[in-house]
């Protein structure tokens, strides 16, 4: 769990380099999308079974409470039942939603941003330094290459090679 909210942190830091304790606190209290990460962090952590029953009966209230304030707050709801790599960029508060898919390490997210389906039993699969534009619809069982762009207002339901820039709606390859 560490080791991921320090690399979303580094992601968030304009210097690359080593951070002491107090400037990740002001990066997670500066960040809004760092805040989600670290409470979806969190509840990823309760969920293992090295946490132990009464941890996580003890914790998950607060897990809840934090969940809930970040998505009245902020809009974002990052659902545990997706798997999220390190270092996720979220650039924007409003609207997110990311649940049922995977997602690489060193991703980017802008706002109104939909991963995945309340529907169906899996989602996408997006690979590492994949950026997803604002208004962005990946829905289904589809696969994104590694180092792929979708633009702003994309709604993809098809599988994308690495290193490709995809717009339009329905989407497409340019």
């Amino acid at each position: 769990m560490f080791q991921n909210i320090r690399a979303d942190v580094l992601r968030y830091s304009r210097r690359n380099k080593a951070l002491k304790g107090r400037d990740y606190l002001r990066l997670i209290r500066t960040h809004f999308g760092l805040q989600a990460l670290v409470v979806y962090r969190f509840g990823r952590w309760l969920l293992r079974p090295s946490a132990g029953r009464f941890v996580t009966w003890l914790l998950y209230p607060v897990y809840w409470l934090s969940a809930a304030y970040i998505n009245h707050a902020y809009g974002i709801r990052l659902k545990l039942n997706a798997e999220i790599g390190p270092g996720l960029y979220i650039g924007h508060f409003g609207k997110i939603h990311v649940a049922r898919c995977r997602i690489g390490s060193h991703c980017s997210i802008q706002q109104h941003v939909t991963l995945g389906s309340r529907l169906r039993e899996t989602g996408p699969d997006i690979g590492d330094r994949v950026w997803i534009g604002a208004h962005a619809e990946i829905t289904g069982n589809v696969r994104i290459g590694d180092g792929a762009t979708i633009g702003a207002g994309t709604v993809l339901n098809q599988n994308i090679p690495s290193q490709c820039l995809v717009l339009g709606n329905p989407g497409r390859v340019i």
